[in-house]
């Protein structure tokens, strides 16, 4: 499995002019250590109709800095993604390709975005020496690889603010408050992708059209079917990744895909449904597998740890760990 990170982090709006603050007058933060200039080169993959980039996952090839290679970043919550690292190669790593392939399909996944960006690294230390975050100022050349914008290029420079591994949010807050009293703001784009995306694709003349509101009852019925099967092609990864809890959400929204199947059979077609039912049971199954799994490991997790200490000695935790991973690929 790819290595993984939680990234935690901010983008602020700057100028080629715009200078950094005395960030050590932020809480917590006692020096700030310059460390130099670095040049990043990434080349960011997606389909031809940016399926990746519509659920805010980006995949991106990077040269240059310290982990340079393939990055694969799911959303967590705002300012924070979930990064997942695969050394540099020519094409992209399978593991990485398993986790975009209940989004991807059969589609071919390609360079849509070249980004290079000249990056200002400075560390904020505190006073024992710990790192605290990274600041960044990027300047960034942005060209368009594929469809109608390409050969379109845009430029920028932004700030980002990333927390340190363990790292306490409340530093985020601090260098924050000083950067907005030297007047500088969060920037209106969530990542580098999503910015070049939108200043490299044509304008078009008009608005988007809007959602329709289901009226009829089969309007309502499809809607129900799309949510769960959106919530199905977004838990794929994690259940990839076996993360907490995900075997039984997916299991659950397995089931009521299923369910709705057959309780509205009058108004769905059934030679499409029908062996998708039979599909949705062999993933139910299969989940079911590992979900039984997960609720023999809690029970046997909970016994020993209620067990005195004088009877858990050695490496009790560690072979059920492994017991547990062996009847989980077996």
């Amino acid at each position: 499995m790819a290595d993984t990170k939680r990234e935690i982090e901010r983008k602020y709006e700057a100028t080629d002019d715009t200078r950094l603050p005395d960030l050590t007058r932020a809480a917590g933060v006692d020096r700030s250590v310059h460390r130099g200039l670095t040049e990043l080169d990434a080349v960011y993959h997606d389909t031809a109709d940016l399926r990746l980039a519509s659920d805010a996952l980006t995949l991106r090839r990077r040269t240059g800095g310290a982990d340079e290679g393939w990055h694969l970043k799911f959303p967590v919550a705002v300012g924070i993604r979930d990064e997942l690292h695969e050394p540099l190669s020519d094409d992209l790593p399978r593991p990485l390709a398993a986790l975009l392939r209940s989004r991807v399909r059969h589609a071919e996944i390609a360079p849509v975005v070249r980004l290079r960006s000249a990056r200002d690294v400075h560390h904020l230390l505190a006073d024992d020496g710990t790192l605290l975050a990274e600041v960044s100022v990027d300047r960034v050349h942005a060209e368009r690889l594929t469809g109608e914008g390409r050969g379109t290029t845009a430029a920028w420079t932004e700030i980002e603010v990333e927390l340190a591994d363990d790292g306490d949010p409340a530093v985020l807050d601090a260098v924050e408050k000083r950067l907005r009293k030297a007047g500088i703001r969060p920037a209106k784009s969530s990542s580098k992708l999503a910015r070049a995306l939108a200043e490299t694709t044509p304008a078009r003349n008009g608005e988007k059209p809007g959602k329709d509101t289901p009226r009829t009852a089969g309007d309502h019925v499809l809607a129900y079917v799309r949510k769960q099967i959106r919530a199905i092609v977004d838990l794929d990864p994690a259940v990839r990744r076996d993360l907490p809890d995900s075997v039984h959400r997916m299991r659950v929204a397995t089931r009521r895909l299923r369910s709705s199947f057959k309780t509205h059979r009058r108004i769905l077609d059934r030679e499409v449904t029908d062996p998708l039912g039979a599909e949705l049971k062999w993933l139910a199954a299969e989940l079911g597998l590992d979900r039984d799994q997960e609720v023999l490991d809690e029970r046997i997790g909970s016994r020993v740890e209620a067990l005195p200490a004088a009877l858990t000695l050695g490496p009790v935790r560690g072979r059920l760990r492994a017991w547990s991973a062996a009847r989980r690929t077996g």
